[in-house]
């Protein structure tokens, strides 16, 4: 008991001592409490929808206003043409798109079934399961309150559509994202615990006595894990493909190319942990501090359009957030580059903002 009792004085006299990983056990759990209890809310209201209004009548804005009524369609696009309407779509700025035709309100009050058409984005089966069944809703509700009651066939002909995953399958959604979340995690931890490790055991001073540079340091234990980072993207995405029959409808080359920018996005978290850390349990939090938000903020797993606005704008700096458009946008919609390149912009900035700042960081405690 007297050992045991040693031992514990021993333990909390180091996490005292150690101020970093002691401000790191209060100050992320304190912080995560307080982002993940503001940003994480199932219930998804107020989907970005594109609005095609052919007909400008009163009937079809009424109808409109019960979609905004309901609180789970905001039209924040007002498109003129079906093309323009399937842009949005595609880029993913709007989740829906709901189009009446021009004769809409003529057919409606002619007795005839008029046409009425919601545009889904299935990509993600949460949001698109609530956009279709509160659409129901809405409509026969609009058509009850209208008292437009049907003689022989239904007043409106509604007619949903479900894009890119018709049957809702969770699959589709989650396995592509798991390139991401998988890089996310592992590529930072084991960069930074690998570099923290050698300057623990004081490998890293030995090698900077030889003629190798510090830059050439830092790049030759990159590489490697670069390497692995793209093995695991290529070993899920095949994975994917093969075994859950995930389509993979774009190019192949521009998907690693865009992996591969995430990659160095990683590859720099992980550095910037290892030039803060003073060993490897500290490096650990670091890289999960960073790896938490991404999870649960950047739409991996919970729908980012239930989040509070200030939570929602912290997902927009949040690296996965950027990459889950761009290999869903690959693999399920079949988008180029012409579509994708506002999310390759954000990354490539933020890998040379992090990857920079992490080398003379690294390079600076090094002398």
């Amino acid at each position: 008991m007297k050992n045991i009792s040693a031992i514990v004085r021993k333990e909390f006299l180091h996490i005292i001592r150690d101020s970093r990983t002691l401000i790191l056990i209060i100050l992320m759990p304190l912080i995560q409490l307080i982002m993940y209890g503001y940003g994480i809310n199932t219930d998804v209201k107020h989907l970005a929808t594109a609005l095609y209004n052919e007909d400008y009548s009163s009937l079809s804005r009424r109808l409109v206003e019960s979609f905004e009524q309901s609180a789970y369609f905001d039209m924040k696009y007002h498109v003129r043409s079906f093309e323009e309407l399937r842009h949005f779509i595609d880029r993913g700025d709007a989740k829906a798109g709901l189009h009446i035709p021009s004769n809409f309100a003529k057919d409606v009050l002619a007795g005839r079934q008029a046409q009425l058409q919601l545009i889904i984005d299935g990509t993600d089966s949460n949001p698109a399961n609530v956009a279709l069944n509160t659409a129901q809703a809405v409509v026969a509700a609009f058509m009850q309150k209208e008292t437009l009651v049907p003689a022989q066939v239904a007043p409106i002909d509604f007619r949903p559509r479900m894009w890119y995953n018709p049957d809702l399958k969770t699959t589709f959604f989650m396995i592509p994202g798991l390139v991401g979340l998988l890089i996310q995690f592992l590529i930072p931890m084991i960069t930074a615990s690998a570099i923290v490790r050698e300057k623990e055991r004081g490998n890293i001073e030995q090698l900077l006595v030889t003629p190798i540079k510090s830059h050439e340091l830092i790049i030759g234990k990159i590489i490697p894990y670069i390497c692995i980072g793209m093995m695991i993207a290529l070993l899920v995405i095949s994975t994917a493909h093969f075994l859950f029959q995930v389509p993979i409808r774009g190019n192949l080359f521009l998907l690693f190319s865009l992996t591969l920018l995430f990659l160095i996005v990683c590859l720099g978290i992980g550095l910037f942990a290892s030039t803060v850390a003073q060993n490897q349990q500290q490096a650990a939090q670091i890289v999960m501090f960073f790896a938490m938000p991404s999870i649960l903020l950047s739409g991996f797993i919970f729908p980012r359009e239930g989040m509070p606005v200030i939570i929602y704008q912290i997902g927009n700096v949040i690296p996965l957030t950027h990459f889950l458009k761009i290999v869903r946008g690959i693999v399920l919609k079949g988008l180029g580059i012409g579509d994708l390149w506002p999310q390759a912009t954000i990354l490539f900035c933020i890998a040379f903002v992090i990857l920079s700042s992490s080398i003379l960081k690294f390079q600076k405690r090094l002398r």
